[in-house]
């Protein structure tokens, strides 16, 4: 049993709703100990627990690691009494929850340890100072720090925030500060656990008596300011009554140091929950005193038709260390307070018994639950009775109006997409986007604005997308624009100015098919472009081919035009060149022709000619050789005289000589006389020679 009890205090504050629910499901509170199908039921999910409690402490530290771990005054209270505020540093915080809140008041009289309760439900930490004096330790209303993160059941979490209310009936207030206080805790509480000492008897029934006066201090819907006591207004009463119940916290009576036996008249054993409820019957009597109990336990049972009782015994036997039971650890108190206190914890921090703070079934988060509490702040402050419904009005037109306004700054930082997008990109940015923007505008709105608001964020986010398609579609035309310039030059204008002897050779229908082409590389080479995308990249390349096709085609003919012009040209000057080359060449044809006639006429007279003269060299050749026979006998015979009349020839140039030389001296002589003298000698006389001149 001691070890059922010690897993039971293991699982009592575990985030897994499943095993919580069905291990506490079958408890057996009569007979105060735990049945064997729950510890077998323990043992087969205590695997399954411990896997997925690291998961829940590290989103509650994340969500929940600016609080501090201590006590934080939530609503403090003037010096006076007169006035109520919100503390700043804890609406800061509070204002940071973004998942729904769960907040547990502790209310009841004052020095009832309620701060100690506390204490002793987050595991004997002293988050809130206790003390053995009579004075009231807690003024206002204060959160424990640290809240806890819930799990349910949905997978959702909730954010439970403990809250200290300041003790009812201390001897420095009075009523009517203490009903404030209490007001203030019950519209800002999702649980409401009331502390009290001893078991309920009709004394424990009369110190409600400050719940009997919330009517008076609560209301859901605004009057209609008739104050006739008539028929209608004690109806309008009892429907403000039964739908102020509807809005009001869960009710846990705690029972501190109870000593009784839960039985019946019979003596058979009962739940703590079936104690409450016969306490709560109405009691016989017509005195005054009966009464006004009677009436509190109606407005009890009115107002809080969600209610259950827990009871606590005694921490220690020993009273010194009660003074100081905040600084006592678990282990040193009893196990019957121990398993008291788990079940009480189960019994507030279970999945299936946390339920957030709702209105008209709408969760509170931070923001709404700060705004709704500066609300009842400011109408109590006012001197008016906090009316819910009014409050719950301005809340929602608030947060609906802040959770536009974060909807749309959710949706502008989502756009985090580079343009231009394709189509399919973009619309899914788009979504994404406008889904995180509802998704931010869910989370924070409520109430009946909530309908309208969103209707209008829709418009809003249809706007916005509508410009930032634009955005994108101007930016697309930009971006395919300048690639499909950067492509026609690259690529077409190319194809238009071929270079080379192939290219100055080709042929239109080649260069017409090469344009072509070049149009397919472009087309190409645009789809495989990453700068080339979104909505008006089909647009764009249809604008390309109808402005820059027929520009291509014009300027394509223009310079075959231009080419065949030259080409013709230069044809025109070869045909000219060639015509004169031609006739000249027919000239030179006929004078060939002609020439060739005469050579050949010529040939044939020449080849007769030849044959004559063959014959006749022949003849002659025969002739010649009897010639060369007769002449070489004539010529010996010619030398032999030749020789013989060279001998005479000398003979007679000798003759002469001599002949001559006489002459010439008497010539000289007739001419000088004085040369007479001269002994005329006969010149000598040249022999001949034997060569052929001689």
């Amino acid at each position: 049993e001691r070890r059922d009890k010690q897993r039971t205090s293991a699982l009592s504050l575990h985030p897994c709703a499943a095993a919580r629910r069905e291990f506490f499901s079958e408890r057996n509170y009569a007979a105060g100990k735990l049945c064997q199908t729950q510890s077998i039921f323990a043992a087969t999910h205590r695997t399954r627990c411990a896997r997925s409690l690291p998961r829940a402490i590290a989103a509650a530290a994340a969500m929940f690691e600016d609080f501090p771990d201590e006590a934080l005054p939530l609503i403090e209270v003037s010096d006076d009494r007169s006035g109520f505020a919100l503390n700043s540093e804890a609406v800061d915080l509070l204002k940071r929850i973004e998942c729904p809140i769960c907040p547990v008041s502790v209310v009841g009289l004052y020095r009832t340890g309620k701060s100690s309760l506390l204490n002793f439900l987050h595991g004997g930490r002293c988050g809130f100072r206790v003390g053995p004096s009579v004075s009231r330790c807690t003024r206002g209303v204060w959160i424990y720090g640290r809240p806890t993160a819930v799990t349910l059941g949905d997978g959702s979490t909730v954010a439970v925030v403990l809250l200290d209310t300041e003790g009812v009936g201390g001897l420095e207030a009075d009523s009517k500060y203490d009903t404030r206080i209490f007001a203030l805790a019950t519209l800002l509480s999702a649980g409401l656990v009331y502390n009290s000492l001893g078991s309920i008897d009709e004394h424990a029934i009369a110190q409600l008596s400050f719940v009997a006066q919330l009517s008076r201090h609560v209301r859901f819907a605004p009057s209609d300011g008739d104050d006739d006591a008539g028929e209608a207004a004690g109806d309008e009463a009892e429907e403000d009554a039964r739908r102020l119940g509807e809005v009001m916290p869960a009710f846990t009576w705690v029972l501190r140091d109870f000593a009784l036996e839960l039985v019946d008249e019979r003596g058979d054993a009962i739940t703590a929950d079936e104690y409450l409820e016969r306490s709560l019957r109405p009691q016989r009597g017509y005195e005054a005193a009966v009464l006004e109990r009677n009436r509190v336990r109606h407005v009890l049972g009115a107002f809080f038709p969600r209610r259950k009782c827990r009871t606590l015994v005694r921490p220690v036997h020993d009273e010194d260390a009660l003074q100081r039971a905040d600084l006592l650890k678990m282990d040193d108190l009893r196990p019957e307070f121990r398993s008291g206190l788990d079940e009480l914890k189960d019994a507030l921090f279970a999945p299936e018994h946390v339920r957030p703070k709702e209105v008209r079934g709408a969760a509170l988060r931070g923001p709404a639950y700060v705004a709704l509490a500066r609300q009842f702040v400011d109408a109590v402050n006012g001197g008016g009775v906090p009316v819910v419904s009014s409050a719950w009005d301005h809340v929602s037109q608030t947060e609906c109006a802040a959770a536009g306004d974060e909807a749309v700054a959710r949706y502008e930082g989502a756009r985090s997409l580079q343009l231009p997008a394709d189509e399919a990109d973009f619309s899914a940015a788009a979504a994404a986007a406008e889904a995180a923007a509802y998704a931010a505008f869910d989370a924070r709105a409520l109430g009946d604005a909530r309908d309208g608001r969103r209707h209008e964020l829709g418009l809003k986010l249809a706007a916005a997308t509508r410009a930032w398609r634009a955005d994108n579609d101007r930016a697309s035309e930009k971006a395919c624009g300048a690639a499909l310039d950067r492509l026609y030059m690259d690529v077409v204008f190319g194809a238009l100015a071929p270079s080379g002897d192939a290219g100055a050779a080709a042929s239109a229908t080649d260069v017409a098919a090469t344009l072509e082409n070049a149009w397919a590389e472009l087309r190409e080479k645009y789809a495989a472009d990453s700068q080339a995308k979104g909505p008006a990249r089909d647009r764009q390349l249809a604008r390309c081919l109808a402005e820059k096709w027929p520009a291509a085609a014009h300027e394509l003919a223009r310079r075959l035009e231009q080419r065949g012009d030259a080409e013709l040209q230069e044809e025109h000057a070869k045909l000219v060149e060639a015509r004169a080359s031609l006739a000249e060449l027919e000239g030179s044809a006929a004078a060939r022709a002609r020439m060739l006639e005469d050579a050949q006429s010529a040939l044939v007279s020449t080849q007769l000619e030849k044959a004559r003269h063959e014959a006749r060299c022949k003849a002659a050749q025969k002739n010649l050789e009897e010639v060369q026979k007769t002449r070489a006998r004539e010529k010996e015979r010619a030398d032999s005289e030749t020789s013989r009349l060279e001998v005479e020839l000398q003979r007679v140039k000798n003759q002469l000589a001599v002949a001559q030389s006489k002459v010439d001296t008497a010539d000289r002589a007739a001419e000088d006389p004085a040369r007479v003298d001269v002994k005329l000698q006969d010149p000598p006389v040249k022999q001949p020679c034997n060569c052929v001149v001689s």
